[in-house]
């Protein structure tokens, strides 16, 4: 299979961890060539029926969900804030383009597109083995989109009545976010790692052959036969071995093999190591993998452990905490000058509120600075100070989980993770 052709731009190589369900990490969920029909998987009890299905128009069968699919889900992902209560997600199109393909260039833009609107028809069915309960969702429930002119006047387009499609956002389906709201049920996944793989077959293993691998060394590896591997990613089995071990070492002379191009990527726990070798029986080639566990970082600045402690308290992975605290920016002059209002001390907390706006990010952090201007301007007296008022409202908001807020519509989201447990929310919606 060819590779996508995109290269890697500086963006692609900044940090960014996408929450999704575990599941999806777990097994071959995505396949590594486009799909006519639907799939099925089977992870942990519980059998994915992936497209070929509508439930609402039985003459529409969508295909199943591939790589391309997987790109674009994490890719969406990528723009939810975890602080934010809400199933809408915003975001740029040509942003959404950029961190997607690397490129939003109108040939890559008019195919994303094109993948997105599969997610919009996409319906996944998960059946409880045991049970044989079937829950179905969808990804997306509607994407917001505006019609506009074509800009350039001089474009041949211009001369027809055609309008250039905006994209500002959409809205999760309910089923999905609860899914997402569930924090013991997530996995991260380093998505500028995933997006500067070219090759397809190599996207599909990376997606959940780590998962198996995690606990398996060099001189253990996990190993999977050729034959098993590529049937399990959808694609075409060759039946000559020779044939079989080409699908994994094309390209080799060039350095971009699937081999090459899985073997030293990064993974959250450690390196991603691949090899091949041939079967006991010399009948087939099997892949072996293992995880290189990385040494322990250094740990976080001690003056702040507190907000640390905080943060790792509302359940968020660690992994996310030391890629926000990489990225920590100056406050902005308005910023700084809503503190000034607020009677806030900020130089000897500067350290501090640096911090706490590169964990909240930078809406939810100036809500906190505005309530602290509005309760000195309108003469509401702090218990001790305006200051130690506002560091309390932040160390709040930084250990609230999403879903333990008072009233939160998924309070009762973070519990368990059975089958039952996991689309319980969806069950009370359905009973009449």
């Amino acid at each position: 299979m060819e590779d996508t052709g995109i290269s890697p731009t500086p963006e692609a190589h900044r940090s960014r961890l996408v929450a999704a369900p575990k599941d999806y990490f777990l097994g071959p969920v995505f396949a590594a060539t486009r799909q006519l029909g639907p799939r099925e998987v089977v992870i942990g009890g519980r059998r994915y029926s992936i497209g070929g299905f509508h439930p609402l128009r039985p003459d529409l069968s969508p295909p199943a969900l591939d790589v391309r699919h997987a790109r674009a889900i994490f890719s969406l992902l990528s723009f939810r804030d975890p602080f934010e209560d809400t199933r809408l997600i915003r975001f740029s199109f040509n942003e959404f383009c950029r961190r997607y393909a690397n490129s939003n260039g109108g040939r890559y833009a008019r195919a994303i597109a094109g993948i997105v609107a599969d997610l919009l028809d996409a319906y996944i069915r998960v059946t409880d083995q045991k049970s044989g309960v079937a829950h179905e969702y969808r990804l997306i429930e509607r994407i917001d989109i505006e019609k506009r002119p074509i800009r350039r006047k001089d474009a041949r387009l211009a001369k027809s009545r055609q309008l250039e499609l905006w994209f500002n956002g959409c809205t999760l389906s309910p089923e999905f976010y609860g899914l997402l709201s569930k924090i013991a049920e997530l996995q991260h996944l380093k998505l500028n790692v995933f997006t500067s793989i070219r090759s397809p077959i190599a996207q599909a293993i990376y997606l959940y052959i780590p998962s198996r691998a995690h606990h398996h060394m060099e001189n253990d590896p996990f190993e999977i036969s050729a034959t098993k591997l590529l049937e399990q990613i959808a694609v075409p089995v060759p039946a000559q071995k020779s044939l079989r071990k080409r699908v994994f070492n094309k390209h080799e002379n060039e350095g971009h093999c699937v081999i090459q191009q899985l073997d030293g990527l990064e993974t959250l726990s450690g390196i991603f190591r691949v090899r091949l070798a041939e079967t006991t029986d010399k009948s087939d080639w099997k892949l072996q993998a293992w995880v290189e566990r990385r040494e322990r970082k250094t740990r976080l600045d001690p003056v702040n452990s507190k907000l640390v402690a905080a943060y790792l308290e509302s359940g968020r992975p660690r992994e996310l905490l030391e890629q926000a605290l990489a990225d920590i920016q100056p406050l902005f002059d308005y910023e700084i000058m809503l503190l000034a209002t607020a009677k806030v001390e900020f130089e000897k907390n500067r350290k501090f509120f640096e911090m706490a706006r590169a964990i909240l990010k930078g809406p939810r952090f100036v809500n906190l600075l505005a309530e602290a201007k509005g309760d000195e301007l309108e003469g509401r007296k702090a218990t001790k100070n305006p200051t130690a008022r506002l560091i309390h409202r932040i160390m709040e908001a930084v250990s609230t989980p999403i879903n333990a807020r008072p009233g939160g519509r998924n309070a009762s989201l973070d519990s368990g993770t059975s089958f039952r447990e996991l689309f319980g929310q969806q069950d009370k919606k359905r009973t009449p």
